[in-house]
């Protein structure tokens, strides 16, 4: 649309809303430069820090007037002079007015768009001139000047600001960016956050070496340039820089016919210092470009500017040369920073790292590069595939779209690409790796999941320090992806990364090495699978979520706390688990392994403290507060083993078939026992009444003896003592018929037969009660001494206890008066024909494994054969080595018949 300009007659292009918003705007800082310069004529007038930092752009030394330095500020700069100087003036309230409001309208982007005829102009900027230009302030400070320029916009008398300063540069920041970059045909896409990140670590002083970090092609120098094009453009980028100075040091680039070589590199640090003295000098003092400046020179009379210095690809300089450059980072003066790009992580640098674009963005660069380059519309599904075989690398999109567009197929030119730019942005940062980060990036290849730092230290035997130094070397350079997993991250390689060390083996033994401990590993899963635990109260068990490296490290551990291996093998488990540990601190099951090693080593504190923190932790680990309940018990703090164990059984763990029978068996005397021995028998009592009704019958019936025991100690009452003998008598004859002699109901019951010979020593027992318990005797105490490692029918006690009932009761009715007990009692001992009225049968051993823990014997009529183990004799080990096959031999059989084909188990064998 034309626009006639009232001041000289001619058209101009140029949107009337535009040449009105800057003809406010020069009239603005016009009128607001003559008052600083009649408020304040001398320059000491002025805020110092303000004007040595406008002094700075001013070529020349010496005094600089006022009128010069208002000439080179801004309308921020000249409102904040004007506001400074006014601080005792009757203007002071309507200046600070004025400058709310150029803040709150945004007249400075206003300004930035008027020099910019590139840039849209919406009308709104105008309105906020108007509204800047109508407001009461400029009245009050007199600034008619800006009251008449309005006037005469709104009579369409449109006189535009001098040609100059329209055309004048929006920034005041001196650099040497490039004119045009490669990127701006589309713009920078989809990389708003990384710009932002950059932005404020270029903004904090503190960093004086910050590096973008990431394979070939994936916009490291389109970033860095970008960012700085936005700097120079904002004035307030003078508040922490003077200068920006750019060096690039590519040697090739990537194009659609391959790899291309630069003319004339800049290959050296000698050439950077060469290239940054010149910039210097060319900038500012105007030497031309054949003067010889050094960059000694140079640095030494510049040392006070606050100078970026930008090394685009500074890993053609520091890849055969680290050292060299950080001396040359060192010699620098204080004031100046630098910003690099480099494929190679930048030792000491502050790192943003830059791997491929969204998948979002790489869809819309590819559309709208397509649409650019007149390369025809391709279909949805086709950008999608683009994108995803060129892993979202914006170079390599942009390369295979320049092929298509050639004439090339699609389908041929992602295979080129593709195989170009894993050579372009990888190869070298592979080449150049430390020696554990190469370790990784080969152990994250032999493995087709993502791996934990866990999982990769106990793959590679490394250590957490190790690990750690390994992966944020990769992390920085972009060759593996990271992604979080609860409480931890995984890692992997990208899809090119892999192609690339497909294509191009690397060291094969760390490769070997990884698959065979992966192998091993999923062997011994498989193994723990088909084996199974029931339920989460299981020492071996590890829940199905847990990393594998853990289920198979608890899983090898668990089989040599089982087998009873040496010192030596638990001290190296226990390195082993700690290890691991140092890699996942909050993982429960490692602090409950750890306890149960430290168990078998003797350390039981420190296993009190492992279980103590597997507890702790964000997930519980139930075994753990179990075992924990249970040593706390065995160290008589009753109070903290209930309150270990009350929370599992109000879960309604006891009462879980997924558990075993035996884990819930020991939940219960962990709750139950502490309570029984503080003195609460009767909760115990109560809460045992349904006993039988429970599958955990015989741990039920064997806590219901002891609580009643309990209630029993000292007590002469007869009546209520013949109520507990009944209980007592009755619960265990059950639970012997019932379920068997076990072996803990055979050990309550011995206890309680212990307490009635005292009760009746005492004489708390009545005659009914004394009748009961040698019925019980004469019917159960065989028995029970063939089940009991600890007493058999010749022990001092049993003769006792027999005597004692056998004399408390008159009559014939006392079975203990029969004449199998009478020669126990009187002999002292049971003779053969006493054992076999009993139950004993005559055997002679036949075989003796060199195991040296069991035997074999025949009957002596050779009806059958039995298995005897030592466990079930009082002989002694030694003893029991030395036994000879032929030799005679009591035996108990057991109640429970076994398997066809095998022989029938001994309850108790003793020599005749």
């Amino acid at each position: 649309m034309k626009t006639r300009s009232a001041g000289n007659g001619s058209d101009t292009e140029t949107p009337p809303h535009r040449i009105k918003s800057a003809m406010v705007l020069f009239a603005l800082r016009e009128a607001l430069g003559i008052f600083v310069v009649q408020a304040a004529p001398q320059p000491d007038s002025l805020p110092q820090a303000m004007r040595a930092e406008i002094e700075k752009r001013i070529n020349g030394a010496g005094f600089v007037p006022v009128s010069q330095i208002v000439q080179e500020t801004y309308v921020k700069e000249v409102i904040d002079l004007a506001v400074s100087i006014s601080k005792d003036r009757s203007e002071s309230d309507s200046l600070a007015r004025l400058r709310r409001l150029v803040e709150v309208l945004d007249a400075f982007e206003v300004r930035n768009a008027v020099c910019h005829p590139n840039r849209p102009f919406p009308e709104c900027y105008w309105h906020r001139m108007a509204a800047l230009a109508t407001d009461p302030c400029i009245e009050q400070l007199r600034l008619r000047k800006v009251t008449d320029v309005f006037r005469c916009t709104v009579e369409n008398r449109l006189t535009p600001p001098p040609e100059g300063w329209l055309q004048q540069r929006s920034w005041n920041v001196p650099n040497n960016l490039p004119t045009t970059f490669d990127h701006q045909v589309t713009g920078l896409i989809a990389r708003k956050e990384e710009a932002n990140d950059l932005g404020k670590r270029l903004q904090n002083l503190r960093n004086s070496l910050v590096a973008i970090v990431g394979p070939g092609g994936t916009g490291k120098t389109a970033l860095c340039l970008e960012v700085l094009r936005e700097c120079v453009l904002d004035p307030s980028t003078l508040q922490w820089v003077d200068q920006i100075i750019y060096v690039t040091a590519k040697t090739e680039h990537l194009t659609d016919r391959g790899v291309e070589t630069i003319a004339n590199p800049v290959t050296s640090l000698d050439s950077v210092k060469r290239s940054v003295s010149q910039t210097l000098y060319g900038l500012e003092s105007g030497a031309e470009e054949g003067d010889v400046v050094t960059f000694e020179q140079a640095s030494k009379e510049m040392c006070e500017r606050r100078i970026l210095l930008c090394i685009d690809n500074l890993e053609t300089i520091i890849r055969d040369h680290p050292n060299d450059f950080e001396e040359f980072a060192q010699s620098l003066p204080r004031d100046w920073r630098i910003l690099v790009t480099s494929r190679v992580t930048v030792n000491g640098a502050i790192v943003l790292t830059l791997g491929p674009i969204s998948q979002a963005g790489g869809l819309k660069l590819a559309r709208d590069y397509s649409s650019l380059r007149s390369s025809g519309r391709l279909a949805e599904p086709q950008l999608a595939r683009l994108v995803q075989v060129c892993d979202r690398n914006p170079l390599a999109i942009r390369l295979v779209v320049d092929a298509f567009a050639a004439g090339s197929e699609l389908s041929r030119a992602l295979d080129q690409t593709r195989d170009r730019i894993i050579d372009f942005s990888y190869t070298s940062l592979v080449d150049h790796l430390p020696p554990n980060a190469s370790k990784v990036l080969k152990c994250l290849f032999g493995s087709n999941d993502p791996l934990s730092r866990g999982q990769i230290g106990h793959l590679l035997e490394l250590s957490q320090d190790e690990v750690a130094e390994a992966v944020n070397s990769l992390l920085k350079t972009s060759l593996v992806t990271r992604e979080a997993a609860g409480t931890s991250e995984l890692y992997a390689l990208s899809s090119s990364v892999r192609d690339l060390l497909l294509r191009s083996p690397r060291d094969q033994t760390v490769r070997e090495q990884v698959y065979a401990r992966l192998q091993s590993q999923r062997r011994i899963i498989a193994e723990v699978d088909q084996r199974g635990y029931r339920g989460c109260l299981n020492e071996s068990f590890v829940p199905a979520t847990s990393a594998q490296h853990i289920r198979v490290l608890v899983a090898r551990v668990q089989a040599s706390v089982m087998s009873r291996s040496s010192r030596a093998d638990q001290l190296r488990d226990l390195t082993d688990v700690r290890r691991a540990k140092d890699f996942d601190p909050g993982d429960p099951v490692l602090h409950r392994t750890e306890g149960l090693l430290l168990e078998q080593l003797g350390d039981r504190y420190g296993a009190l403290e492992s279980f103590g923190r597997a507890v702790t932790c964000t997930v519980s680990d139930q075994c753990s507060r179990l075992r924990l309940a249970e040593i706390l018990k065995e160290e008589q703090n009753f109070d903290e083993a209930i309150e270990h164990a009350r929370p599992l059984v109000d879960s309604g763990l006891l009462a879980n078939n997924d558990i075993h029978p035996r884990n819930r068996a020991r939940l219960l005397r962990a709750y139950w026992l502490p309570i029984l021995w503080l003195g609460r028998h009767e909760e115990v009592i109560s809460e045992t009444k349904q006993w039988r009704n429970s599958d955990l019958r015989p741990a039920y019936a064997a806590l219901r003896v002891s609580a009643i025991r309990s209630a029993m100690e000292g007590s002469s009452n007869r009546v209520h003592n013949e109520h507990n003998v009944d209980e007592t008598l009755a619960c265990l004859g059950e639970a012997f018929r019932l379920d068997g002699y076990l072996a803990y109901v055979v050990h309550e019951g011995f206890r309680a037969l212990k307490e009635l010979q005292t009760t009746f020593v005492r004489n708390g027992l009545s005659p009914k009660a004394n009748l009961a318990c040698a019925r019980f005797l004469d019917e159960h105490l065989a028995d029970m001494c063939g089940t009991a490692n600890e007493y058999s029918l010749s022990d001092v006690f049993i003769r006792e206890l027999v005597e004692a009932f056998r004399e408390s009761v008159a009559g014939t009715d006392n079975p203990l008066k029969t004449d199998r007990w009478t020669e126990l009692i009187h002999n002292g001992d049971a003779g053969e024909d006493a054992l076999e009225e009993v139950g004993y049968e005559r055997t002679t051993i036949t075989h003796l494994p060199s195991d040296g823990r069991y035997l074999f014997a025949r009957a002596v009529d050779g009806s059958r054969d039995f298995y005897v183990r030592m466990s079930s004799t009082e002989i002694k080990p030694v003893e029991f080595s030395r036994l000879k096959p032929g030799l005679m031999l009591m035996v108990l059989p057991s109640s429970d018949p076994p398997e066809a084909g095998r022989a029938w188990p001994a309850k108790h064998a003793m020599l005749p």
